[in-house]
């Protein structure tokens, strides 16, 4: 049964269905809009950059840990690191289904709590004295992150156009290729440093404790929603409820609240799947990567363990930036499948070179190569939420996206033992493999879609709809369809 809406929440969006009733709607100039879209990036992408950047430096710094000493204090032998990695997914996979706390929750709200409980438990991994201890923080981290990361992409659709909101996608998911970087940098200086308590203790509390103190950030400056951005005035907010409701529907009554009949709908549709099963693709060959790296480029023979950790950054730097670019472009030309196709087919031939060869030099420049397929990611969180319209069904097709990606990392923790070191070739053709299986599928949905846009465009559905909100479909029971940006 759907909440009835308070009173002054739906002020901004009764005002514009007025107006667009009577026509006496002035419609926003695309300099009206770029200036909204702009307010709204300075508030909205620093904070999620930052928050991601963490989340992934507190998951990913124990490959930093490991080189820096913790072997000494806690016994890993056997597979037992790889099981630091596999449990930490497990856990992590179980609740993706949590995404949808941003969507029952304020979200200010929502994530000041998961934020301050990731930093918590990221935090007191440096009081750990075993192997099992160790696998219970991994259990906890897993389940705080998982609550935060992949519902991030659902609340940023819920302010920007559908046409642009894969570069703000591209902003917040780079934040884990940055943590990669400057993670190897601050892990350098980390094993550098000497005295009483044990660097890779060091490590964990220099990248735990902030996280804590941003959870008080996040709940003071993340809005809930447009008409509870304080920042907005009264004709920003009607421009960009205008924008967003373009060729998707604004979803109205009580801002926070799952529609369940859209999240089934999202969670049935067979277009859910095959982001699903890239993102699966992507993450077979991209989780294992801030894990090992550091290991691969030590195994090379010309670097010590600190010099590693150090040169595992610059490949993330790089990514950082084709991450940007890619995601650009995507929404500048208004495509996904062949951007992502790209980025998967540079990882690709990255793992190809590694598998291939035994120079220092050759492969350490098929790493910067081989992390690309990260991009793919971010171009995957935005073609989710341009395939489904209502932000409830958005929420069951980033579910979908999440629980089958997610299972990727099992796969990928394990591709690189001891035993096969200090090549990795079969983990490293198996990654290939599994990139390439991404650019194919991209492929493949990319066609689906042009051909259901073709037969809507046959049915005369309009190219651009300007605007709809959730409560026509709520009370006719009738979902509009909207082309598709493939």
């Amino acid at each position: 049964m759907e909440k009835l809406p308070l009173e002054g929440e739906l002020t901004h969006i009764e005002q514009l269905n007025t107006k667009e009733a009577a026509n006496t709607f002035v419609h926003p100039t695309p300099a009206e809009e770029r200036a909204v879209i702009r307010k709204l990036d300075k508030r909205l992408l620093p904070l999620v950059f930052l928050l991601y950047s963490l989340s992934v430096l507190d998951r990913s710094n124990l490959g930093q840990a490991k080189l820096a000493g913790m072997t000494k204090d806690i016994d890993l032998s056997g597979n037992r690191y790889q099981w630091l990695g596999t449990i930490f997914y497990i856990a992590y996979i179980l609740f993706q289904w949590t995404c949808m706390g941003w969507k029952q929750f304020k979200p200010h709200n929502w994530c000041a709590a998961v934020v301050l409980f990731w930093g918590f438990v990221a935090t007191i991994q440096a009081s750990v004295s075993s192997w099992g201890g160790l696998m219970a923080c991994r259990v906890f981290l897993g389940i705080a992150e998982s609550a935060y990361g992949p519902g991030v992409p659902l609340y940023l659709t819920y302010f920007y156009p559908r046409d642009q909101v894969g570069f703000r996608h591209g902003v917040f998911i780079s934040g884990a290729a940055m943590a990669n970087a400057y993670g190897g940098a601050l892990a350098y200086g980390i094993t550098q440093a000497k005295g009483s308590l044990a660097p890779w203790r060091i490590l964990f509390l220099i990248e735990g404790l902030p996280t804590c103190a941003f959870a008080l950030l996040a709940w003071y400056a993340l809005p809930d929603g447009i008409t509870q951005a304080t920042f907005l005035n009264e004709r920003e907010k009607e421009v960009a409820l205008h924008f967003v409701a373009r060729n998707q529907r604004l979803d109205v009554g009580e801002p926070q609240g799952l529609r369940f009949k859209e999240v089934l709908e999202g969670l049935k549709d067979p277009k859910s799947f095959i982001p699903g099963f890239c993102y699966f693709g992507c993450n077979v060959s991209y989780a294992s990567l801030p894990l090992f790296v550091p290991t691969i480029i030590s195994g090379m023979g010309s670097f010590n363990k600190a010099q590693s950790n150090g040169l595992s950054a610059p490949p993330y730097v790089l990514c950082f930036f084709v991450i940007i670019t890619l995601c650009w472009l995507s929404d500048k030309f208004r495509m996904r499948g062949p951007f992502c196709a790209l980025a998967a087919s540079m990882g690709a031939t990255g793992f190809i070179i590694q598998a291939t060869c035994s120079t220092t030099a050759v492969r350490y420049f098929a790493i910067f190569l081989s992390v690309q397929i990260f991009a793919s990611v971010a171009l995957l969180l935005s073609w989710t939420a341009n395939i489904h319209a209502t932000e409830s069904k958005r929420a069951g097709g980033y579910t979908i996206l999440a629980t089958i990606g997610q299972c990727g990392p099992l796969l990928g923790t394990n591709l690189f033992p001891e035993a096969e070191a200090p090549y990795y070739r079969k983990g490293m053709w198996i990654s290939a493999a599994f990139c390439l299986l991404v650019a194919v599928l991209s492929g493949v949905l990319s066609c689906w879609l042009i051909y259901e846009n073709r037969q809507m465009e046959k049915e005369g559905v309009p190219e651009v709809q300007e605007f709809e909100n959730t409560s026509v479909a709520g009370v006719s029971d009738v979902h509009f369809k909207h082309r598709y940006i493939w």
